[in-house]
């Protein structure tokens, strides 16, 4: 696969190319898990810096089930921003008469789907784990996505954003431009959708058995 970082700093040699530039890796690539840390990663560490996680945790609600409904809440709202954008960025194509446009806002708009489940649910995690979550999340995605998804063997697997490039695959214009390869998008949702249901149960324990304390988090 090509390295997304060089596709972000490279010129595109034609507009449909820089259409695919933007969604592909720009959009799909960064702004999708980068919105998606910001949003999940402060759900949580939000109420503890302002000192009001107490009036949640003393309402009728297991913490488990507290913690699954604010993201589910987050979530909604990801979903929300995902489809107006790539309505934007299907609008734009058109506007510019790019063939490829309309076939590829469906993959856009299905990744858009998985991105917010999965990236939600790790920057979730990742809020849980310091109040330094972007920067936990950006070396979480120099190094996994980043580093480990561009290695040429089953390690790779460990990117989620290598399934999501699997996925958009599937459209013939990506598969030719980038020569990526489509045959693991199935094993690809799953393997997204697993990780999900794996960060969420992680979350959920870490927010059930861990105390919080504004103070002393703040010192963090």
């Amino acid at each position: 696969m090509a390295n997304p970082l060089l596709a972000w700093l490279s010129l595109p040699d034609g507009e449909s190319t820089g259409f695919l530039h933007w969604n592909v890796h720009l959009y799909v690539g960064l702004l999708m898990p980068l919105y998606c840390l910001v949003v999940c990663g402060a759900m949580i560490r939000d109420e503890v810096q302002d000192d009001t996680l107490a009036f949640l945790v003393t309402r009728p609600l297991t913490r488990a089930r507290l913690y699954l409904g604010k993201y589910v809440c987050q979530l909604a709202w990801l979903q929300f921003v995902f489809l107006v954008n790539g309505l934007l960025l299907l609008g734009v194509g058109l506007l510019r008469d790019i063939p490829e446009a309309p076939s590829l806002a469906g993959r856009v708009l299905l990744a858009g789907v998985l991105a917010a489940l999965v990236y939600g649910a790790l920057g979730g995690v990742f809020g849980l784990l310091t109040r330094r979550y972007i920067v936990l999340g950006l070396v979480y995605g120099f190094i996994v996505e980043v580093g480990i998804g561009h290695i040429p063997t089953n390690i790779n697997s460990l990117s989620m954003l290598r399934h999501l490039q699997d996925l958009l695959a599937g459209h013939p214009a990506v598969r030719d431009r980038y020569e990526w390869s489509a045959d693991g998008s199935g094993t690809g949702v799953l393997i997204l959708l697993g990780t999900t249901v794996a960060a969420l149960v992680l979350g959920a324990v870490l927010f059930t058995w861990r105390e919080f304390h504004a103070s002393h988090e703040a010192l963090k």
